[in-house]
């Protein structure tokens, strides 16, 4: 019995430091800009659609638009360059490259991805999440994105759709994943997202959920 007291009081704990830790603006505002946030299994990405881009970009950004002309929107992703650049799908995973990426510091890289039409349907084998943003938070998000990057310049071709990589900015470690690259992102836009669950996809989208109220996807 004392042993399930001490689970429950950890959950409890985490449970309330996630609600609390790093506030986090109201994500549902009428008219505002859609971001979405895709967990493709394994690592997460942000959806940022065009005219988010051309209104609220920088530098970065608008190279992005010159980069991909006909893309209607744009999926970012930052991770290990050395994991990222080899693995297009975590069955493609071995030991030896995951534990690179994870047991110590390594170089990161960012992935632009683009398409055409609906992002939504594209995407539609991935779990999803939609956020409305006002314009202070949509901007404050897309520079985190373009912050992302240590340089405008493409590395290369990318994973899938059409992509292409860029050099990354900061280290990759066990404590700094994808996904909490991604929960830096939504945090910097002051919208909430704790970084105690955010080292794999689904705690980072079970607490998206929870702290925003948002309904389970089917």
């Amino acid at each position: 019995m004392r042993h399930k007291q001490r689970i429950l009081w950890v959950l409890a704990t985490f449970w309330l430091l996630s609600r609390l830790a790093l506030g986090g603006a109201s994500v549902r505002v009428a008219g505002g800009t859609e971001v979405l946030v895709l967990d493709h299994g394994y690592h997460s990405g942000i959806v940022v659609k065009r005219g988010a881009l051309e209104r609220f970009s920088g530098a970065v950004g608008k190279g992005w638009l010159r980069d991909f002309p006909q893309a209607d929107w744009f999926e970012i992703g930052w991770g290990d360059r050395g994991f990222y650049s080899s693995v297009p799908s975590f069955s493609d995973a071995t030991v030896v490259i995951a534990a690179n990426a994870l047991l110590w510091p390594s170089e990161s890289v960012l992935h632009v991805a683009t398409g055409l039409g609906d992002a939504k349907q594209v995407f539609g084998g991935s779990d999803q999440i939609s956020l409305l943003l006002a314009d202070d938070n949509a901007r404050a998000l897309i520079a985190a994105l373009e912050a992302g990057s240590a340089s405008g310049q493409p590395m290369g071709e990318g994973l899938y759709l059409d992509s292409l990589f860029y050099p990354g900015a900061g280290q990759y470690y066990l404590f700094f994943t994808c996904n909490s690259w991604v929960a830096a992102v939504l945090r910097q836009a002051d919208v909430g997202a704790s970084p105690l669950f955010a080292q794999f996809t689904k705690g980072l989208f079970w607490e998206l959920r929870l702290r925003y109220n948002l309904a389970v996807d089917p």
